[in-house]
């Protein structure tokens, strides 16, 4: 049992990460943050009545140079622990999902 809680500890505190993993994730976290920001913009560009909601605009540059410089780092330095990194992704994706279901759950101006 002793062995078992050793080896679960040093995978959670691995710094080591395949190449291929590491691309890949950050590869689709880019997407996954691109993707949310281009619809709310587009969102904004198409819809009607919508301007009001000027301010998503403005706190999507912030959101998304954010996330960037966050991944960027996740991608350039390897000194972050597997438990962390595991975390912080999961945390980019589900706060795009919860940021998508915010924006797209907005009602038009005026009514």
């Amino acid at each position: 049992m002793s062995s078992k809680l050793h080896n679960i500890k040093e995978r959670a505190l691995s710094t080591e990460y395949s190449k291929w993993s590491n691309v890949s994730s950050t590869i689709f976290l880019t997407i996954m943050c691109l993707g949310m920001v281009a619809s709310v913009w587009y969102l904004y560009i198409s819809a009607e009545s919508i301007e009001c909601y000027k301010g998503f605009i403005y706190m999507t540059i912030a959101w998304i140079v954010v996330e960037l410089i966050l991944i960027a780092y996740m991608f350039k330095f390897n000194n972050i622990p597997c438990f962390a990194r595991n975390a912080i992704s999961l945390i980019i994706a589900f706060s795009n999902i919860w940021f998508g279901l915010l924006v797209f759950s907005l009602k038009p101006c005026g009514t």
